[in-house]
């Protein structure tokens, strides 16, 4: 069974923030996948109205948030610091964030786990990124790789929303081979009816329904497709009758 994280353990920590609605945003985007914790290192005055507007519901989170001098002190308690970065070079190890998402998870179970993202402008600085011992990127366009702070915010927390709330896979009910036998001459005569016959030396009602047959065979049909597909063919046959009997 696959892993999933435990949001309760996870902080988002953000750097030295200098728009009041980029942290509403940004709580925003935490409340939307179930993350509670926000920490602040030395940003700008955000008890202000911009940063409510921009919440939107997510009030709690930016009157809980904790806030620190550095980001030092601020990933003191923390277990495992995973830190976001899009800048690379010799003091940088930076994976993509699919790569590190399953050691975010796994920390997160038993241990207090931190993301951290780093300013509006200038990002994390090389000693910041020394604290984390994960560096991730998102990816994105090589000519326009820079992400709003909150788009970023959101970005990792869905991924790690999605292991907790992954949709069902329900296995399909697929019908037996008689049933699709049934199915393949009902389309037949149905073509037939449709004028579908031989061009030449090729048939053409042949070739329709290896092409449907090779369709069905990759999707999987279970018997309320079959059924469909039968009313469809039926419903053209009526047609078809009604129409002889006008002529």
């Amino acid at each position: 069974m696959d892993k999933k994280a435990n949001l309760n353990n996870i902080h988002i920590i953000l750097v030295e923030p200098k728009e009041p609605g980029n942290i509403g945003s940004c709580c925003r985007a935490m409340k939307n996948m179930g993350f509670t914790r926000l920490r602040l290192v030395n940003p700008a005055p955000y008890l202000v109205p911009e940063t409510f507007r921009l919440c939107y519901g997510a009030d709690e989170l930016i009157l809980n948030s904790q806030v620190y001098p550095d980001l030092k002190s601020a990933v003191a308690d923390m277990n495992f610091v995973a830190g976001t970065t899009r800048r690379t070079g010799k003091f940088r190890k930076v994976s993509w964030i699919s790569d590190v998402m399953p050691d975010i998870i796994n920390n997160s179970l038993n241990s207090q786990t931190a993301i951290v993202f780093g300013r509006e402008t200038k990002g994390l600085f090389n000693d910041e990124l020394a604290l984390c011992q994960a560096q991730i990127a998102i990816p994105t366009r090589t000519d326009f790789p820079t992400l709003n702070l909150a788009q970023a915010v959101l970005i990792v927390c869905y991924e790690l929303f999605l292991s907790r709330h992954k949709p069902d896979k329900t296995p399909k009910k697929l019908v037996p081979q008689d049933d699709l036998d049934k199915m393949y001459e009902h389309i037949k005569n149905t073509l037939f009816l449709l004028g579908y016959g031989f061009s030449g030396s090729r048939d053409l009602r042949r070739r329709i329904i290896d092409g449907i047959k090779g369709i069905a065979g990759k999707a999987g049909l279970e018997s309320r497709d079959v059924q469909m597909i039968h009313g469809l063919c039926s419903r053209i046959e009526s047609k078809l009758k009604d129409k002889n009997t006008e002529n």
